[in-house]
């Protein structure tokens, strides 16, 4: 990178310092793939635990769908369950200490896991009432790309995406967050709009990464969420960085009640 302007490497430095928690979620448009591990090997450990999901830049290139099923054929880490047909290796959910976590494809249609539809389908909004129906984990959480609404940038006031999945398929969101709230899910996790923003949604937490690309976009800070759990209590962090990339430092902290 140029003197004075850090990408993904800024966050995983960051990171490293601060401390990296148990693992990594990653909700989406993490191309290319390959050179995302391997800076998060140099920063944070080849051992580190990475759980990469499915977004709308994974599937404009073949390579990169490829190289995430591979990564889930060669073994989840603390699976539970894969996904319904057509979706064994994009959908999936795994446990850690007191927690659920449900990994969801925007891009399944109840046969392919490589279409372009913004919506939950029936095969995969039966699949996650099952599954979170059969854990007994106090905590649950769900992570897919896109928001259940797009919202502007908490910092910088930038709204992407606001006529996607959720404005214009209220019927599919109210539904999909009525199926969240039934099972107690604490927050929704996502990306695609590339802006941060902790709020809720339909009664349900959203919580929005946006962007860990460093100056590689100045529309809104890079930043990483960390999420922190003590027994049932669970809060997230959000981290910013200027818009060189560097320098991150907490922006807020909020309760996940």
């Amino acid at each position: 990178a140029p003197a004075g302007k850090r990408y993904f490497d800024g966050a995983c430095e960051a990171l490293q310092n601060i401390g990296a928690g148990a693992f990594m979620i990653s909700p989406g448009d993490i191309d290319p793939p390959g050179p995302v591990r391997a800076t998060i090997d140099r920063y944070l450990g080849t051992n580190y635990l990475w759980y990469p999901v499915v977004g709308n830049h994974e599937l404009e290139k073949a390579a990169n769908l490829d190289w995430l099923r591979r990564w889930a054929k060669a073994g989840i880490p603390h699976l539970v369950r894969r996904g319904p047909p057509g979706a064994e290796e994009t959908i999936y959910s795994f446990d850690f200490a007191n927690s659920h976590f449900v990994v969801l494809n925007d891009y399944y249609d109840g046969h392919s896991d490589s279409v372009r539809k913004d919506d939950v389908p029936t095969a995969a909004f039966e699949w996650l009432k099952q599954d979170l129906a059969a854990t007994d984990k106090p905590l649950r959480w769900v992570v897919a790309h896109t928001p259940l609404k797009s919202l502007p940038d908490m910092d910088t006031g930038r709204l992407r995406h606001a006529n996607d999945f959720g404005q214009t398929k209220n019927a599919d969101v109210a539904r999909f967050a009525e199926l969240l709230k039934q099972f107690h899910v604490r927050v929704y996790i996502c990306g695609h709009t590339h802006d941060c923003s902790v709020e809720r949604v339909e009664g349900v937490w959203q919580a929005d990464s946006g962007h860990a690309r460093g100056g590689g976009d100045r529309g809104s800070p890079s930043t990483f969420l960390k999420f922190r759990v003590t027994g049932t209590r669970a809060c997230v962090d959000v981290y910013r960085a200027d818009l060189n990339g560097e320098h991150y430092q907490l922006r807020k902290t909020v309760e996940l009640d």
